[in-house]
């Protein structure tokens, strides 16, 4: 076949002449599209052509689905895999999403979903490289500098060798320089989501309010507002579908969604930033009754970091619209705080939070009272 020049490349991979052949005439039009019908044509497809896109069946003859998708990743980590199968359970679809599934399609598939779902992993993608062009960038600009000798944290010595830099926790101006690097990407994530557009800048606002109380230290500071931006980046993997649905997850949903502190690390720790920037972003979805993930942390277990994003992402996502639902009122979001205290968040940072939080109204009111007009009798 003779490809479009600045197309998209997709793989279709189903042992079913019939919706193999349908997807192919859907996809046609506007991409290159290949097909095979089984995962041993895929594999050695996948050697032969930079796809951008694989669409997967999970049940074929010979080598099944999953099967496929771990040779796949080996050979292509950064192609878009959206599985589309008659044949799904919630087992399948969780070991499928640990191989970074971009979407799970039941079949028969709908053809203006499945449409917008390749144009948002091909959006992806382009945004996947995006930022790891960005992050290579940031290393060659040294932004971070040599590791430091004896290093023994677990995270480095996993990706010993993926890279020879650290981040200089010392070096204030390498510090700021890194601050700023996260706030370019979590803007650069943010801008074309309405939902979430300044969502990484408000939590780190709230989250500096807190630290201050807490009389940090500047380095802590400058850790927890790095954390603070990047802590939804993984995000960037997972299909908005999931992130935006409206009404109740199911299972597998929130299966997706769990992902995204995992895929956080997997973007993040070539970076070799410093330990707690990294366990801040890996556990802000702790709960403080150790019902929360990745990891079931309880209590104080969990990075102070992590409990301060939490109640600061917490607050702002309740307090900010979204597909699903209104956004609730200031006293409202305050009353679910104080509800949770103890079971989602730490209780301390929940009273000493509520005190900022009326600090900064105290504040605002202030404020308006001196720009309102004087009123004549």
């Amino acid at each position: 076949m003779e490809a479009k020049t600045n197309a998209s490349n997709i793989l279709i991979v189903d042992d079913e002449i019939g919706p193999r052949e349908s997807l192919r005439m859907v996809l046609k039009p506007n991409h290159n599209v290949y097909t095979v019908e089984n995962g041993y044509a895929a594999i050695q497809m996948i050697q032969q052509v930079n796809m951008d896109v694989l669409t997967l069946d999970l049940k074929m003859p010979g080598m099944n689905g999953i099967d496929t998708l771990k040779e796949i990743r080996m050979i292509s980590p950064d192609v878009m895999v959206i599985i589309i199968t008659g044949y799904g359970t919630l087992k399948t679809a969780i070991e499928a999403i640990r191989y970074g599934v971009f979407d799970y399609i039941p079949k028969p598939f709908n053809v203006p979903e499945i449409l917008s779902i390749i144009d948002k992993s091909i959006q992806r993608r382009r945004l996947n490289l995006k930022v790891k062009e960005v992050l290579a960038n940031c290393l060659n600009q040294q932004l971070l500098k040599e590791p430091v000798a004896g290093s023994d944290s677990p995270l480095q010595e996993e990706n010993k060798g993926v890279t020879d830099y650290k981040w200089d926790e010392i070096n204030l101006s390498d510090t700021q320089s890194c601050l700023e690097f996260a706030k370019v990407l979590a803007y650069t994530l943010e801008e074309k989501d309405p939902y979430t557009s300044g969502h990484s800048e408000r939590v780190c606002y709230y989250s500096d309010f807190i630290s201050k109380r807490l009389s940090l230290s500047p380095k802590e500071r400058s850790e927890l507002q790095i954390a603070s931006y990047l802590h939804d980046i993984g995000k960037i993997g997972i299909s908005n579908r999931f992130i935006n649905k409206k009404g109740t997850l199911t299972p597998t949903d929130w299966a997706v969604i769990k992902q995204h502190t995992r895929k956080s690390i997997e973007l993040l720790v070539p970076l070799n930033l410093s330990s707690n920037i990294i366990f801040y972003i890996q556990h802000h979805h702790e709960r403080y009754d150790g019902t929360g993930y990745p990891d079931g942390l309880a209590g104080e277990k969990i990075p102070l970091g992590a409990r301060i994003i939490a109640i600061s992402d917490s607050y702002d996502s309740m307090t900010s619209d979204r597909p699903y639902r209104k956004p609730l009122t200031n006293g409202d979001a305050k009353s679910e705080l104080v509800k949770n205290d103890g079971k989602q968040f730490d209780p301390k940072l929940v009273a000493l939070f509520l005190d900022v939080l009326k600090e900064m109204e105290d504040v605002f009111l202030v404020k308006d009272h001196l720009r309102a007009p004087a009123v004549s009798h």
